[in-house]
């Protein structure tokens, strides 16, 4: 369906619109005008408000969005109306629709609650939501072959849609720095004041968001080089290439002429508002290259899968653990909140792309041949992009709301997992998993570094039991799926040196873990008392009690002996932390 002159005048209109009220948001929030007008929907009481400067500022912003509601209000009818056969077209402006009423009720809430950071950085996102939605259609009009939908595109479009992403992400913690009056506690640039690395306090926000912007920088440059080198493959791709890395350069450059500046009105008030333009550059070039389909109920479940939340809520439970600990009880409920945000991220992030790479691997198990990417479920590109984003958002979240140690820690656990183990050792080690193991013993040094910004060694005696612990849970796994590993050419213990070697294996790393667990409790200070000591004691003795009974078992009883070790494993982990929490919480 031809779409007429006038429809595209009015999306372009709707856009345009929608983007400056974000623009002049942005003003307001400088100037400190949110309040200009301390009712709503009225301004004072009145539709038409004598205009003193702050006033002036609040109310034009009012105006601008109720002139670009109209427009969109306009645009949906006329949608409705001329073109509702175009399912597409329908979806997005609908969806457009729904935004912004959504938008009209929180900026209402923020005026009402006297602007709370938290419905502040909503309204935000909400805005920035309904500008991505306009930018899609806006394309869609401009490049008529992009609303049609393809179900896959090319591998390298996932970096386009991780650095959307995170220039989401960016946005939003840009927000959280200027509500936490952290904008002027880095005076200088790129490094803050005396050069060194905070980890506390305003400073250290203000220090978060320029490593997350380092981070997502290197993704849309890389991405807006790729997307040049494919420039020939969709229309409009390589003007949009060079208007996003511009625009990411502009956007730099004005990041750092804040401090330089010495936060000059001027450069406070363009940093947000091109910002904005960067994601709708983002947001365009990543719809022009990948003509994304709607996702269905069964790819939304296997990207869930992706992020394999069994060995997630495991990783996130020694995470919780090390918190407890370091807080001597029960850590505040926003910190809580967000290192297991961060931390399901993080983890969710790392096992989307080890499941990518892994994907010949799984191919040829019978154990993993049904997961999404061998299955051919979900585009390849589609893990990649969930794996980066997520891991931007990790890194965002935890350096934000907790501290920079935390969201290293988290960020090099995920790194070490790939390109350690994932893409070295599994494929060449017996020792693997030994030394591989030290990825999926961080999380308990992201809880304690959440708390703490540091790392003593109670922390790293946590760190060493899920490290000691790893080769003797997944030795007994690797006896129960042997002959899948040997299939895929996986080294693994029971393949390369047999099975007596294995149980011996798992025998001095059961054993193992019951000296750690009791020092853990001798140089605890008092942090953890006799319930944790009981727990560690008996979990320990029942395990090495399993792991004897393997080592002695017949080859016929052997196999029914490791699966019950397997599963006791996740529950000696699962016991133990859990012991930790109680006891430091209620002080037995």
């Amino acid at each position: 369906m031809t779409l007429g002159p006038r429809y595209r005048a009015l999306v372009y209109l709707t856009l345009l619109m929608s983007f400056l009220v974000v623009v002049w948001g942005g003003v307001v929030r400088v100037s400190g005008s949110g309040l200009g007008c301390p009712d709503w929907p009225t301004c004072h009481g009145q539709f038409l408000p004598s205009l003193d400067p702050s006033t002036q500022i609040e109310w034009f912003h009012r105006f601008l969005g109720v002139a670009g509601g109209l427009a969109l209000a306009a645009l949906v009818v006329t949608t409705l109306v001329a073109y509702r056969s175009n399912r597409r077209l329908v979806a997005l402006v609908v969806a457009a629709g729904l935004l912004y009423i959504s938008q009209a009720l929180i900026g209402a809430l923020v005026v009402i609650l006297e602007l709370p950071e938290t419905w502040v950085t909503a309204h935000l996102a909400n805005a920035e939501l309904i500008l991505a939605v306009l930018t899609t259609l806006a394309v869609g009009v401009r490049w008529p072959s992009t609303i049609a939908a393809r179900d896959r595109g090319a591998p390298w479009t996932a970096l386009l849609l991780a650095g959307a992403v995170g220039t989401f992400v960016l946005m939003l913690t840009g927000a959280y720095v200027r509500g936490d009056d952290a904008t002027t506690a880095c005076t200088t640039w790129p490094l803050c004041d005396d050069g060194s690395l905070p980890v506390f306090g305003a400073a250290a926000v203000h220090m978060a968001h320029r490593w997350v912007a380092a981070i997502v920088g290197v993704v849309v440059l890389a991405g807006c080089w790729q997307a040049w080198r494919h420039r020939h493959e969709s229309d409009g791709l390589g003007p949009l290439a060079v208007a996003t890395a511009i625009t990411f350069v502009a956007q730099i450059v004005i990041g750092a002429l804040n401090p330089l500046t010495q936060f000059s009105p001027w450069a406070l008030g363009a940093h947000p508002a091109v910002a904005s333009l960067l994601w709708c550059c983002t947001v365009a070039m990543t719809v022009v290259a990948w003509h994304p389909s709607m996702p269905s109920r069964a790819m939304v479940s296997d990207l869930v899968t992706l992020t394999k939340p069994a060995i997630m809520s495991l990783l996130l439970l020694t995470a919780l653990g090390g918190m407890f600990l370091a807080a001597r009880g029960v850590p505040s409920f926003g910190l809580l909140a967000a290192t297991l945000v961060g931390g399901a991220a993080a983890s969710g992030g790392a096992s989307a792309l080890n499941q990518y790479f892994d994907r010949d691997i799984d191919e040829r198990m019978r154990r993993t041949r049904r997961r999404p990417l061998p299955s051919q479920r979900v585009p390849d590109e589609w893990a990649i992009g969930l794996g980066i984003s997520l891991n931007v958002v990790a890194f965002a979240v935890l350096a934000i709301f907790a501290n920079i140690v935390a969201a290293t820690l988290a960020l090099v656990g995920t790194l070490f997992y790939i390109f350690v183990y994932t893409l070295w050792l599994k494929r060449s080690t017996v020792q693997n998993i030994v030394i591989g193991g030290a990825a999926g013993a961080i999380p308990p040094l992201v809880g304690w570094a959440a708390v703490t910004g540091s790392l003593d060694l109670e922390a790293w005696l946590l760190f060493a039991i899920v490290f000691f612990w790893t080769p003797a849970h997944f030795w007994a796994l690797a006896l129960l799926i042997r002959d899948d590993y040997a299939r895929a050419g996986i080294p693994m213990l029971p393949v390369v040196r047999g099975e007596e070697a294995t149980t011996r294996g798992i025998l001095i790393y059961a054993i193992s873990l019951v000296p750690l667990s009791l020092l853990l409790f001798a140089i605890a200070h008092g942090g953890l008392g006799y319930l944790y000591l009981v727990a560690a004691v008996a979990l320990g003795l029942v395990f090495v009690g399993y792991a004897v009974r393997l080592l002695r078992a017949a080859a016929a009883r052997r196999r029914a002996i490791a699966r019950g070790l397997y599963l006791y494993s996740l529950l000696y982990l699962t016991l133990l932390f859990v012991a930790i929490m109680v006891d430091t919480s209620l002080r037995l």
